[in-house]
């Protein structure tokens, strides 16, 4: 974690506020555990005053937008020293974002550092129980966050969650042409799916076949069938959203 973020010199009205990380795993270990759904903490050596407004981003060094909108400073902190800010305006990319990192830090039973409860930010309305692509499917089985069966249609969404089945596993990840997902216990293996991978905006970035080809509890193995340059985008997403994977 970076020790303190920097700002850019204040503004009249809105002060421009930016951070880049090197990568992805970098922003999770410094900022993730600090977000809440209406606000988030920023360490720094000199707080900005009460009431002020930032227009913030944090991104990736190459530019990747991480999280970015407005926000206003509600609280200020010695130690550590820091500003706690209230979200004004989200893009819908970052909502998504904030979505998924405080899913899991409730899965994994993390809790902020600092107080994160702006009781005066407006109600936040949860993105859980959306569905991929531009029209749900009726009746399918959702094994995980972000993950979709129904018949041999398999839709995926490459997210905070997901990006995991793509690495973790040292035979089958997307550097090999595949993945390891949660899925129906009754699935034999050679089972063909048409396959369709989206980003956190719901664009997809995939779309092919793919084959079960091992089978462990209740995971399914799957090797995607189109050619390795089909899967270059799948590769790049999760690069950024699991660098450790590479």
């Amino acid at each position: 974690m970076p020790a303190y973020a920097s700002r850019e010199p204040r503004a009249s009205v809105v002060v421009p506020f930016r951070y880049r990380y090197q990568t992805f795993s970098d922003f999770v270990d410094a900022q993730s555990i600090n977000i809440s759904r209406s606000g988030m903490f920023i360490a720094a050596k000199d707080p900005l005053p009460i009431g002020t407004i930032l227009d913030f981003e944090f991104s990736l060094v190459d530019g990747f937008a991480l999280l970015k909108g407005k926000a206003e400073v509600v609280r200020t902190t010695m130690t550590p020293s820091g500003m706690g800010l209230r979200f004004q305006q989200l893009d819908p990319d970052s909502k998504k974002l904030i979505e998924k990192i405080t899913e899991v830090n409730t899965q994994e039973g993390k809790r902020p550092t600092v107080n994160l409860d702006f009781a005066d930010a407006p109600p936040s309305s949860p993105q859980g129980g959306r569905t991929m692509g531009s029209s749900p499917l009726v009746g399918a089985t959702n094994v995980s966050s972000g993950v979709k069966f129904e018949g041999t249609t398999l839709r995926l969404e490459l997210n905070l969650i997901t990006a995991a089945y793509f690495t973790n596993n040292p035979l089958l990840n997307i550097r090999l042409g595949g993945f390891v997902v949660p899925g129906p216990d009754n699935v034999a293996l050679g089972t063909m799916y048409v396959v369709t991978i989206f980003d956190m905006s719901k664009r997809p970035i995939f779309e092919g076949k793919g084959k079960v080809v091992a089978k462990h509890e209740a995971r399914l193995g799957i090797r995607l069938m189109e050619p390795k340059e089909a899967l270059a985008p799948v590769q790049a997403m999760v690069a950024k959203l699991a660098p450790s994977g590479k």
